[in-house]
């Protein structure tokens, strides 16, 4: 009597169930007796359907011949109305209400996913996790990979996807990075207030993350460098073909060494100022098959006279990173010799910031500072048909300690050649292994050749 009390009483507080009260009402026998008498297999589970477990069988199951509806040899029920209805009358009708909507939702097929009278499991659904119940329709591939994502190794669809509706593809609970960002919490915080954002990542993190399963590292479509060439085919291109590569690209994480694929505060994506990037590579000699590399953050710490690019940080000023066809991956020609016949295109790499006639008017007052009166001693160094020398021959092109960057000795071979240079107010002088001292100034000029120990700073 207790229990048909307290049906009763529940009854009354959801009208959508009138229905099955009146039968209730009406019969010779109380349903929780009738039913259950039999079926009393129906409460053995952890979680039961609201209904059942009030025994309000005929809130859902209408009898076919209610002269046999208690009699356990004859009665026969169909459902009270059809499925989908069904479990509207006390369901809110919100389940196929957005864009995009599960196929068992989308046809009314609700006990495809739960059962209807009871089940061990939450939301009485018919297996757990949840995966085991998604992969009766659902490929079952997704945990066979290197890589699973988290939720679907533990068999969480429902972590990322909803179940009956949504308005983003696939029933995503949200929608591009914001679904990511339910969880990775410290993503978000760390790309936020960022200048640059990758377009594929600013997009959706699936762009280059498969969200379920992976061969490569952090779920990536394919591996680095390929993925990035999907969308730079032609940086591929370009790597391919060069003739001096940058073995960045090659080693450790490959474009990653310089690139943040998410969000950074510097241009191209790259994870900070271009000198220091390099230096985290070139803090060390280097082997390559065009000779060894110096230390050059050991050789820019000893030498405080920087060249203006590196001042800048921007060593991409004179190397392309993804390699050139040009000695030491510069992006234009420049002679790598001591000598050379002089040509414009030679020196193609310093033109583009220095004037050509520097090296091309024999006399000026106002090109250079380097010039004996008006004889400009550039176009006297440099410009010849044979044995010109070059800017290497002189000048240390990233850093030195002695002004305009002058060399303290210069590689000639085995031989390192010293060029005793020493800087006065209207001039200078130099006595390096390829010639008996020499001197210049632009007040008036000297003749030379000159004795080393008279010569006067005037």
């Amino acid at each position: 009597m207790i229990r048909w009390a307290i049906l009763v009483l529940i009854l009354g507080m959801f009208p959508v169930l009138g229905e099955a009260q009146e039968t209730l009402k009406t019969s010779k026998v109380p349903i929780t007796k009738s039913c259950l008498k039999c079926h009393d297999d129906l409460l053995t589970d952890r979680y039961i359907h609201g209904p059942v477990s009030v025994g309000a069988c005929l809130a859902c199951h209408t009898p076919i011949d209610k002269k046999t509806m208690n009699d356990p040899e004859k009665h026969r029920f169909k459902l009270a109305k059809e499925e989908r209805q069904l479990c509207y009358t006390c369901h809110e009708r919100r389940m196929d209400s957005e864009k995009v909507v599960h196929g068992p939702v989308r046809f009314g097929l609700c006990t495809a996913c739960h059962d209807p009278h009871q089940s061990p499991y939450r939301y009485r659904l018919k297996a757990s996790p949840p995966s085991k119940l998604c992969y009766q329709c659902h490929d079952k591939d997704k945990t066979k990979e290197k890589e699973v994502h988290g939720p679907v190794a533990v068999g969480e669809c429902v972590a990322c996807h909803d179940p009956h509706t949504s308005p983003h593809p696939y029933r995503l609970i949200a929608d591009g990075p914001d679904l990511c960002y339910t969880c990775h919490k410290e993503k978000k915080a760390d790309f936020s207030g960022r200048r640059f954002g990758h377009p594929p990542a600013k997009a959706d993190c699936s762009n280059c993350h498969d969200p379920h399963t992976s061969p490569s590292q952090f779920r990536l479509h394919r591996d680095v460098p390929n993925l990035c060439f999907g969308c730079h085919p032609d940086k591929k291109d370009h790597v391919l073909s060069v003739k001096t590569e940058h073995d960045a690209y090659k080693i450790q994480k490959k474009c990653l060494n310089c690139h943040d694929p998410h969000f950074t505060d510097y241009p191209k994506q790259l994870k900070d100022v271009p000198k220091n990037l390099c230096l985290t590579c070139h803090n060390k000699k280097l082997k390559t098959p065009n000779g060894e590399i110096i230390n050059m953050k050991k050789w820019l710490d000893e030498n405080n006279d920087w060249h203006g690019p590196i001042r800048q940080g921007d060593c991409p000023a004179c190397h392309n990173p993804h390699g050139t066809d040009n000695f030491r991956m510069l992006k234009k020609p420049f002679p790598p010799l001591f000598y050379t016949g002089f040509a414009l295109d030679k020196y193609a790499l310093c033109f583009r910031c220095h004037e050509k006639t520097l090296v091309l008017d024999r006399y000026t007052t106002t090109l250079t500072n380097f010039r004996n009166g008006e004889m400009n001693l550039h176009f006297h160094h440099v410009n010849k048909t044979t044995k010109g020398r070059t800017c290497r021959a002189c000048h240390e092109l990233h850093a030195s300690n002695n002004p305009k960057h002058i060399r303290d000795s210069v590689p000639f071979g085995s031989w390192n050649l010293p060029t005793n240079f020493r800087k006065y107010k209207n001039g200078g002088k130099c006595a390096p292994g390829c010639h008996v001292p020499r001197g210049y100034n632009r007040k008036k000029a000297v003749k030379n050749p000159i004795d080393y120990e008279s010569f006067t700073a005037d």
